[in-house]
């Protein structure tokens, strides 16, 4: 009768251990990659000529070109994500903010989502005090803001922020030095948004004596 030796058995058990651990290593490494947060971002758009999908998260930008069709697709890691729609031109169109991408999520964009940046297209000073003036300024769609305003091109004051979505704004600034010229410009975003918002050009004014 054949008798298994010593030798034999250990060997067959340590290559049995050796089996499970790589098994249990392919498993695990699957599992991680399941898990590690990411997320779809994907879509379609009717006017999809020379665009791209701009998603950033604050600390990371990541690019995404749309097709010929409209259609467009990435992989991002787990985040929340401002997505915005570039065009050939440079132009910039908020589509969707605080977008929350979670492991093995997609989301979908849709032409609906897309809600312009508003543009500042008039500003006047049609009264201006010794201590105090008043802007007014229009946008192209409804928009809040605010004026930055100082003695140079640094500005480094503002004013109270104008929070009701108008396109037609009215702002008083207070305690001005008199028989002193003032630069301001005005910002216009919508919900007080950084991502979305944009910047006049720089006005000035002077105060009475």
């Amino acid at each position: 009768m054949y008798k298994t030796r010593p030798q034999t058995i250990i060997t067959a058990m340590l290559l049995a251990v050796l089996v499970v651990a790589t098994l249990q290593g392919c498993l695990s490494s699957r599992g991680d990659s399941d898990a590690d947060g990411s997320g779809v971002i994907s879509g379609q758009f009717r006017a999809a000529a020379n665009l791209q999908i701009l998603a950033s998260n604050g600390s990371s930008e990541v690019a995404i070109p749309v097709d010929g069709e409209g259609r467009f697709s990435a992989r991002v890691a787990g985040g929340r994500y401002n997505l915005h729609m570039q065009a050939s031109d440079g132009t910039v169109t908020l589509i969707r903010r605080d977008v929350q991408v979670d492991n093995n999520m997609t989301v979908t964009i849709l032409d609906t989502d897309i809600v312009p940046i508003p543009q500042v297209t008039s500003v006047a000073v049609p009264l201006v005090y010794s201590t105090s003036a008043i802007i007014e300024w229009e946008t192209d769609i409804e928009s809040d803001g605010y004026v930055e305003f100082g003695n140079n091109e640094l500005y480094g004051y503002s004013s109270y922020a104008t929070t009701e979505l108008k396109k037609r704004h009215r702002i008083q600034l207070y305690n001005l030095l008199a028989a002193t010229t003032y630069h301001f410009r005005v910002v216009a975003s919508r919900y007080n948004l950084e991502s979305a918002r944009s910047i006049s050009r720089n006005f000035t004014f002077t105060t009475e004596p």
